[in-house]
């Protein structure tokens, strides 16, 4: 009875629906597009209860309807346990069954056979697994995503349509694509971003006791600048590539190896994870090894959709609000989206991967040694419309390493954060709000899709961490925080940065943006408003290039008020919780004021930014504050501290920023003046003059000796060392140019050299050197020879250093070093070090050779025992012989030897087996029957030079 029932109510409900469906035909709603897409028009009575529906409303959404998937603002992917609630508000809703087609990304949308992974995503990965097994799908799951609830299958995409797509417990399904990286790394220049600043102004300021994630493939341990340094990691990749390598280098690289393998967090160390798992990393793993900020230098295809992967890194980082993760926005920066809002807007919507289309992330576009934006650097909007990439760094072929010098200052901004507050993590969105408000406004005139909030600016954001320019709170529904800021006169600009991690939107929702907080600034002596720049986000070129507008932001989770010249008085910074769904949502505001007429060099700032040898143009660089852009100076340097001034350049413009400087070719001290109008301003001093470069002139069993080029102001030079530390330390200091080192005493293989100037100028550290690796021996480099003809030999032997050594005596010995000749030998003189004898025919085979070199002191030193194989007094020596036939017969001539030499091979009956008529590369024996060989080798001219016999078996 009980089931009658059931079923008669079941069939009501479905007349209900079928009816309210054909009833609504002719209701005018918003928008049929998305609606026709998804409405499975082929439902009829007899098919099962549909599970979802497509649901489109007028005003707003009835409380009893389950919203699945947000389509666009007025249509949606619901599901309804009640369909008579379809009949009460026929007048509100258009209704109908969806297909399945809805669940699927744009990337598994595509029509592709052959076998893929897919990512299924359901209210529950429980319910996934279980559907999976319930339903008999004979396929093991190769994965499990919990924090996005989703479970990754590999299987035919046949299989996946007929079997997999309509389970219910599915709600979105995508294929996983492989991760590649960005870019071949072409290195970086410390005068972008204040990082020299942040060296020689802000010396502590170096990421220690911070752990920096680095998700891709492995980098190498044993490289200097990442010595010791690297955790071990069981979510590790097992290649270990370059690029990763160096990325870790710009993070946070030593400087072991030269200044410019410093990286800016460079007392970090680094946890590394695979980017074979494209979702989030296990949060408890990096919570465990204490990874505070995680590098993504890699992409995938362009993807405009807020996939899995996306959710599960703001799911991540709404738990952990103390993480950041870094990605470089790509580099397809030249190419479009072929789906989505923004298909086919050339140079616009082109991040590479999905998980770039989270809302808590950074994205880092990438600009070029010049300054200009990267044609390669992947541009924005986001699927929904919202700002990215969110800030620019210095990346000349990509944006792989300007994401790495991200991650690297946002190491240090938590390291001067901890230092100051009692070992305390600073949250993200403290980070992200300094972050974008320090940055340096580039390219458009405020926020903008190619560059974000602007070009990195790492020694201000740390600057403002130590300043404390921040506030920070957090917000419900319908409050609102306020902040009074007191502008003096003479500002430049006030600039108020709201930013906050937001909580997960539903896989592939129309718009990532849960909780809307707003910011505004308002001028209270006169009531003047001022709100957020907000970019335009229609679907066209001109639209995407066009400027900001101040209005209410509702899509992105950072938000940025600017006033340029803004009066002098009391300013009132609010932020208002506009649609705070969640729990308090904590939230940070950064606060800066720039002073009008103010000027500072940036560059260069140390000996190491002035390298003639690596590059004999430098550009200045300053920063200044000006009113009018159009504003000149004359720019000067001096040779002598200021006794004497040189003009580099007059009327120069200072809102240019740089000028480009052919470096003198000098050995002497250097100051730059700028010469204003609101004053003159000096540079730091600095040292032109050529880096040492540190020599190995012997390495012996119980000593060696180094040896450096002078220094026109050293007074000293400090000896470093790569002893038991990550770094390298000073060991030794002396007043001279070489020194021999006891190797009991000094065990390391690691050095390099750093002149103490007698000006207190800081020198620059040479390259560090490995003494096993630059080819010198005990008082020797190498013995060689040139063959000459007739089978003689020009012996060769190369000293490192000729102040030891009295004479070298040229040997032939056996194998194992016996000596059975000495051919003769030279004395040494005292400047050459390459030294030459030639010995008379060799005999036929291999001969060995050595040399004996007699030192001042009486001692001998061996070289090395070379051989050489020659035929001696006949023209052509066949080995092996006898030859096994399945082998290759290998021959060497008689150096000098005529050209256009012919062999012929005949067997021992005087048959001709093969004749070449020019010496082959190799002979091949397999053809012909064992025994006896005659070779028979003639002239070109067809004069017999020699013959002899091949034994084959």
């Amino acid at each position: 009875m009980k089931k009658k029932v059931v079923r008669l109510l079941l069939l009501c409900n479905l007349i209900l629906l079928q009816y309210y469906v054909k009833a609504q035909q002719n209701t005018v709603f918003i928008s049929n597009t998305s609606f026709k897409k998804f409405a499975d028009t082929s439902f009829v009575l007899n098919t099962p209860h549909p599970v979802y529906f497509i649901c489109q409303w007028k005003d707003t959404l009835p409380e009893l309807i389950t919203v699945i998937r947000k389509i666009d603002e007025h249509t949606a992917i619901v599901k309804i346990n009640d369909i008579s609630l379809s009949a009460k508000y026929a007048n509100q809703l258009k209704l109908a069954p969806a297909t399945n087609l809805w669940k699927l990304s744009p990337s598994a949308a595509v029509d592709a056979g052959g076998l893929h992974t897919y990512i299924l995503t359901g209210i529950n990965a429980d319910t996934v697994l279980f559907a999976l097994k319930k339903n008999d799908v004979s396929i093991k799951p190769v994965a499990v995503n919990r924090s996005s609830n989703s479970v990754i299958i590999k299987c035919s995409a046949n299989f996946f349509k007929e079997k997999i797509l309509s389970l219910p417990e599915i709600i979105f399904a995508d294929i996983q694509l492989q991760a590649h990286t960005e870019t071949g790394i072409i290195g970086y220049n410390r005068s972008f971003h204040g990082i020299n600043a942040v060296d020689f102004i802000l010396p502590g300021a170096n990421g220690k006791n911070i752990v920096a994630g680095v998700k891709e493939q492995q980098m190498e341990a044993t490289d200097l600048d990442l010595y010791k340094r690297i955790l071990p990691s069981s979510i590790a990749a097992t290649t270990i590539t370059s690029h990763a390598t160096v990325i870790a280098s710009v993070i946070g690289g030593a400087g072991n190896s030269f200044y410019d393998g410093r990286g800016i967090a460079n007392a970090c160390t680094f946890f590394p994870s695979t980017f074979a798992n494209l979702f989030a990393d296990d949060a408890g793993i990096l919570a465990t090894n204490k990874v505070t900020v995680q590098n993504h230098s890699y992409g995938t295809a362009i993807q405009q959709f807020y996939g899995a992967e996306a959710v599960s890194y703001d799911i991540q980082l709404w738990q952990n609000k103390n993480l950041l993760h870094v990605f470089s926005a790509g580099n397809r920066g030249t190419s479009f989206a072929t789906d989505g809002k923004y298909a086919n807007i050339n140079g616009y919507a082109n991040l590479t991967g999905n998980f770039k289309m989270a809302k808590n992330i950074i994205t880092v576009a990438a600009i070029d040694n010049r300054g200009n934006i990267a044609p390669e650097s992947s541009a924005g909007p986001l699927y929904d419309g919202r700002l990215a990439p969110q800030i620019t760094a210095l990346g000349p072929n990509g944006t792989s390493d300007a994401a790495a010098i991200v991650s690297g200052t946002i190491a240090v901004m938590q390291q001067v954060y901890k230092d100051s507050n009692n070992q305390t993590l600073p949250a993200a969105s403290l980070i992200k709000a300094i972050l974008y408000n320090t940055a340096e406004d580039i390219f458009n005139p405020g926020p903008d899709y190619k560059t974000g909030y602007g070009l990195l600016n790492s020694y201000a954001a740390i600057k403002a961490i130590l300043q404390k320019k921040y506030e920070g709170s957090t917000i419900v529904q319908n409050q609102q925080w306020t902040k009074t800021v007191i502008v003096p006169a003479n500002a430049a600009q006030l600039k108020i940065t709201l930013a906050y991690n937001d909580t997960a939107a539903a896989v592939n929702n129309n718009k990532a943006l849960t909780n809307d907080i707003d910011l505004e600034v308002i001028q209270l002596n006169t009531g003047e408003v001022y709100r957020p720049w907000v970019l335009s986000a229609a679907a066209s070129s001109d639209s995407l290039n066009k400027t900001p507008m101040r209005k209410r932001d509702s899509l992105n989770t950072a938000e940025q008020v600017s006033i340029a010249f803004p009066a002098a008085g009391n300013y009132q910074v609010k932020v208002t919780g506009t649609m705070v769904s969640t729990i308090a949502i904590p939230f940070n505001v950064a606060i800066s004021i720039d002073t009008l007429n103010t000027f500072r060099f940036t560059n260069p700032l140390h000996t190491t930014d002035v390298n003639r040898q690596e590059n004999e143009n430098l550009i200045i660089k300053w920063q200044t504050n000006i009113a009018d852009t159009n504003q000149t100076a004359n720019l000067y340097i001096s040779y002598n501290n200021g006794t004497a001034w040189q003009l580099l350049k007059a009327a120069q413009k200072l809102n240019s920023k740089k000028f480009d400087w052919l470096i003198k070719d000098t050995a002497s001290e250097g100051v730059l003046k700028m010469e204003t109008a609101f004053g003159d301003f000096l540079s730091p001093r600095f040292i032109i003059s050529k880096v040492s470069n540190l020599n190995v002139d012997f390495l012996c069993a119980d000593s060696f000796r180094l040896s450096w080029n002078k220094h026109v102001y050293a007074s000293s030079y400090n000896i470093f060392a790569l002893t038991d530390s990550a770094y390298l330390k000073p060991v030794f200091t002396l007043a001279d140019t070489f020194q021999v080192f006891k190797r009991n005493s000094f065990p390391w293989q690691v050095y390099a050299v750093q002149p103490v100037l007698n000006n207190n100028l800081p020198a620059a550290r040479s390259i560090a050197i490995d003494i096993t690796q630059q080819g010198v021996q005990c008082f020797y480099k190498t013995l060689y020879y040139n063959l000459l003809d007739g089978n003689k030999l020009d012996l060769i032997a190369e000293l490192s250093i000729t102040g030891y050594a009295d004479s070298i005596y040229f040997e032939e010995v056996s194998a194992t070093g016996q000596l059975l000749k000495t051919y003769g030998s030279v004395k040494v003189q005292n400047t050459a070090t390459r030294y030459h004898y030639t010995t008379g025919a060799l005999a036929v085979g291999n001969t060995y050779l050595r040399a004996k070199i007699k030192l001042y002191n009486g001692n001998f030193v061996y070289t090395e025992i070379i051989s050489v194989l020659t035929s001696g007094n006949k023209y052509i020596l066949f080995y092996p012989n006898p030859i096994n036939r399945n082998s290759q017969l290998n021959y060497i001539l008689q150096q000098g030897l005529p050209s256009g030499s012919q062999l012929q091979l005949f067997d021992f009956s005087g048959r001709l087996l093969k004749s070449y008529t020019s010496l082959p590369n190799r002979i091949i024996l397999s053809s012909f029957s064992t025994g006896i060989i005659i070779y028979k080798l003639l002239t070109g001219n067809n004069t017999v030079l020699e013959t002899g016999k091949i034994f084959v078996y």
